[in-house]
Order: structure tokens, then sequence, then C-alpha cells
């Protein structure tokens, strides 16, 4: 009897110190109880109740990070930005035992939306971009092998105009992911805009080697081939990409730009024509008067 005494006093200080056997205090199990139920209610598109359960996940664990993440998406997905940020900034602030790369990424996205928001100062847009940059590097810190922080650190490079960084940070997404089509169109457009439609070609005409069944690459192509003064290629890569996405208006205003000049006026017009029909308020009022003067201009000229 005496030995099992001696066992069990050896026994149990193990147990209490061993690292995988750590209990959460009480709070955290309730706080874990409300998450779960929240998560359930949102997939269940109970806003309100999901919004309610998360925040009393919140009162009951304040230094549980998972809650404020989970609502931050909630309202990220609302437009609710400033909400979103809130959250997502509590959650950072709580993931000291567990640093989650996502949490800064999240929090990226939703500044960099906010300086994207209509009537932003120029001044104040900027100061987002770089907030948000950062946000992006603190997540590439927690997971180098994160190839969406480094192509949203590219776009708004790009966007702050600084084209050298925005190269270097969309080439380390390709190398990171090469099936990540969005980061070649980026790189490729980027050159195009800045006047080396060449290097947008070679890099997009990779892409398509990379991944063939990806319409914006096909499109981005076809620009490139067409600011080249390439039209005929130009029109085969702009079809490829319709083919895919009959509905990409990138595609349908490269295809109908192209057909025009080579003088094919049934085709231009069609085009042109679609483009305009599915174009949303997203797409550039310059391209929809291009659009519509190319159309005058086939059927009076061609």
């Amino acid at each position: 009897m005496r030995r099992v005494a001696v066992l069990i006093a050896l026994v149990i200080p193990m147990l209490s110190l061993s690292p995988g056997c750590k209990l959460a205090s009480r709070q955290r199990v309730q706080a874990i109880n409300r998450l779960n139920e929240g998560i359930a209610l949102e997939n269940r598109n109970n806003t309100s109740g999901a919004e309610k359960s998360l925040k009393e996940a919140i009162e009951l664990d304040p230094s549980f990070a998972k809650p404020y993440y989970i609502l931050g998406q909630m309202y990220r997905k609302q437009g609710k930005l400033v909400d979103a940020e809130k959250m997502f900034r509590g959650a950072i602030d709580n993931m000291k035992e567990e640093p989650v790369a996502e949490y800064p990424y999240q929090l990226g996205t939703v500044i960099a939306s906010q300086g994207e928001a209509p009537g932003v100062s120029q001044a104040d847009q900027a100061a987002k971009f770089n907030d948000a940059i950062a946000q992006f590097q603190e997540c590439i810190k927690l997971d180098p092998n994160h190839y969406r922080a480094y192509y949203r650190t590219g776009t708004l490079y790009e966007k702050l105009d600084q084209p050298q960084k925005a190269d270097q940070s969309y080439r380390k997404a390709i190398e990171l992911r090469s099936g990540y089509s969005m980061s070649f169109v980026a790189l490729g457009n980027m050159y195009i805009d800045y006047g080396h439609a060449n290097v947008g070609q070679a890099v997009l005409e990779l892409g398509t080697q990379v991944n063939d069944k990806d319409a914006h690459m096909w499109s981005g192509l076809g620009r490139a081939q067409y600011s080249l003064n390439k039209p005929t290629e130009a029109i085969e890569s702009f079809k490829k990409a319709k083919a895919i996405n009959p509905d990409l208006v990138d595609a349908l205003y490269g295809l109908g730009m192209a057909y025009a000049e080579i003088r094919d006026r049934k085709n231009a017009v069609e085009n042109l024509q679609a483009f305009l029909q599915k174009a949303g308020n997203d797409v550039p009022e310059d391209l929809k008067r291009a659009a519509n003067d190319t159309m005058a201009r086939v059927k009076d000229v061609i």
C-alpha cells in the first residue's frame, strides 16, 4: 500500500507539469462553446444570433483570439470595415500564445479596402495602403510562404506608384505559388501600364504555359499583344479567354478592339456590344466611351 502511495506521489506531479496536458480555464471552455454556437448560427445565416454568441465569447474570455477573428470576418462580409478592423486587431492582440498569420493578413485586406473606399483623400489612401502593407509584412513574418500576402503587397505598391517593389512582391508570389494566376496577370499588366508591353507579353506567355485554363491570363496576354500592334495574335488570345469565360468583360473589350483594328466590322461590333451589355459599374467609363466610339467609327468607315 505504501508503494502505491509513493507511485501516486511521483506520477501526479509529472502529469500536472506535462505541457501536453494543459487544461483550459472554465471561462475559456465556456467561450469555446459560445464560439462554436456562433459559427453554427452563421452557417445557418442567422447573423444576429451569431454576432450575439461571438460577443458573449469575447466577454467570457477577452484573451481568446478566435472569436475576435470570426466576428471580424462576419463584419468584413457585411462591409462594416471599421468594426472588422477593430475585431482583427483584437485577434492579433490576443494571439500571443499561438500566432496566426491569417489574422494580420485579414486586417491588411480590410485596411486596404478602407483606402479604396469612395471619397478617401489621396493622403489618407496612401496612409491606409502603407498600413495594410505593414500588416501583410507581419503576416509574412509568421508565414514566409503566404503567397497571397506577397500578391496583395504587390497590388498596393503598384497603387502607390512603386513599381520596383511591386515587381519584387509579385515575383515572390509567383515563386511560392506559380499556379496562382493573379500574380502573373498583375505583373504582366503592370509592365503594360508602365509602357513595357514586351516584358508584359513575356510574363503572360509564361503564365499561360503554367496555367492555360485561366481566362484572365489569356486576356492579359491579348492585351499585351494588342499594345505591341499584333492584333491578329491578340484576337487568338482573347478568343481563348472568351472560350473559358464568355462573360469576361476584359476579353470582350479587347476582342472587339482587335477586330476593329483588322477592319472586321461584324465581329468588332458584336464583341463591343457584348462588352457594353455586361460591363458593370466597376468598369471604367473611359473604356465604355472607347467601345462606343470604336463602334461608331467602324460603322462609318469600314
